[in-house]
């Protein structure tokens, strides 16, 4: 061998051993890594290392948590509730429809041919009783507040004859027939009156009104149409201009702090409904939300084609959410358990909006934290129109979101399809 060659020997020995010396440090767990590969594991969230799919100890640290900000949690008006080892009572779930009370809606009408004038309120517009909607222009209204001043001045003169023909008939310088002629024309006259007064009350006049046109003597063909009580203009249906008859409907005022729900109940149901029986009613325009009100009327007559009984229920609507021809569905808590199983049967039950459905899993959302939700997978079981009985998942007294619990849902299923888990 020569120097040549020895020499090429020992030069590649030397860069095998110190190879394999950098593998070693490499393999090292203390071993500073590059520092673009260590960012980019900490900002893609590599979970590659330790939690090796279905195993326990790769999910430690790592519960799916949802995180609300205040504001989103004000909002969102979550509510609280229970679950409770309790028997699973069954209701009554019938479609309803919304519609005005019987005193709280009034059409208002010209009373008078005419035109409209003017319109002084708008659509929305919250008014008062007596409160001017709009005036009218009717010549016949004005024809008959000319024909009461002229009977009330005629009645006026023959008053004041009557009480002088009867004076100078005291005094013995009349006749009697000259003070009867003017007796029978005072007579005559006040009647006159009386109908032209008449006639002004039946085209909406009142009292006050034809006092102050008795007093002014002035006559004025304007009408003012005004409203019959305190509420919300809901229609009106006219145009300034337009030509009304006395029965041409202009305006509608509703009281909507109030409203009924009118449902049919079967036959079979009606001895599980009575008055003053709570009902839970859900529209719907307004998901997530639940009204409550009362059974105030059962009919009397069954109809006889769909064998069902009216029934009604007032709601309060003092925040105006509800509308007027809005369908809902209509909740009657009844005092019936479940036919499955008997009354004494103890469950685990929580509210039907508590339980929601996120892709082929059934879950329920209980706080771990301020503005913080955690979903849980619960198996169900038995379920009525407004429980859901649990089967698995939870324990008895458990804290689990009620009211807004889909709203829980939507950020869920928003991470789950994009940005990943909130921790």
């Amino acid at each position: 061998m020569n120097a040549y060659t020895h020499l090429s020997v020992l030069l590649a020995t030397t860069l095998l051993l110190t190879g394999c010396s950098e593998k070693k440090e490499a393999a090292r767990p203390d071993a500073p890594r590059p520092a673009a590969a260590h960012a980019g594991k900490e900002e893609g969230h590599d979970h590659e290392e330790g939690e090796s799919h279905g195993e326990p100890e790769g999910d430690e640290g790592h519960e799916e948590v949802i995180t609300l900000t205040p504001e989103a949690a004000r909002s969102a008006g979550l509510e609280l509730a229970r679950a409770e080892s309790r028997p699973l009572i069954n209701g009554i779930s019938v479609p309803a429809r919304i519609t005005f009370t019987q005193g709280g809606v009034a059409k208002v009408a010209s009373r008078v041919p005419g035109r409209i004038d003017t319109l002084a309120v708008s659509l929305g517009q919250k008014v008062k009783k007596g409160q001017v909607l709009g005036h009218l222009d009717s010549p016949e209204l004005g024809q008959a507040r000319a024909d009461y001043l002229s009977a009330a001045i005629k009645a006026r003169v023959a008053e004041a004859n009557f009480r002088r023909e009867s004076d100078l008939l005291a005094k013995g310088i009349t006749s009697e027939r000259e003070m009867r002629e003017a007796e029978s024309a005072f007579v005559t006259a006040q009647a006159e009156r009386n109908a032209a007064d008449g006639r002004l009350h039946a085209l909406g006049m009142s009292d006050e009104d034809i006092a102050t046109l008795r007093a002014n003597e002035h006559y004025s063909s304007r009408f003012p149409a005004v409203s019959p009580i305190h509420g919300t203009v809901v229609e009106i249906q006219g145009t300034v201009g337009q030509a009304v008859e006395p029965t041409t409907s202009l305006f509608t005022v509703a009281d909507l702090s109030e409203l009924w729900v009118l449902l049919d109940i079967s036959e079979s149901q009606l001895s599980r409904v009575r008055t003053g029986q709570s009902v839970e009613l859900t529209v719907q325009a307004l998901p997530g939300q639940r009204f409550t009100g009362q059974v105030s009327y059962i009919g009397d007559i069954v109809d006889e084609k769909t064998r069902t009984i009216p029934v009604r229920v007032v709601v309060a609507n003092t925040e105006g959410t509800l509308k007027p021809g809005m369908f809902a569905q209509a909740e009657l808590a009844t005092t019936s358990a479940l036919p499955e199983a008997p009354k004494d049967t103890a469950r685990l039950v929580v509210p039907r909006e508590a339980v929601q459905t996120v892709g082929t899993k059934q879950v329920v959302f209980i706080p771990s934290g301020e503005h913080r939700f955690q979903p849980v997978e619960v198996r169900t079981g038995a379920s009525s129109s407004r429980e859901v009985e649990v089967l698995s998942g939870l324990e008895a007294g458990a804290s689990i979101v009620a009211k807004g619990a889909f709203i829980l849902k939507s950020e869920l299923s928003k991470e789950s399809m994009g940005e990943g888990h909130s921790h």
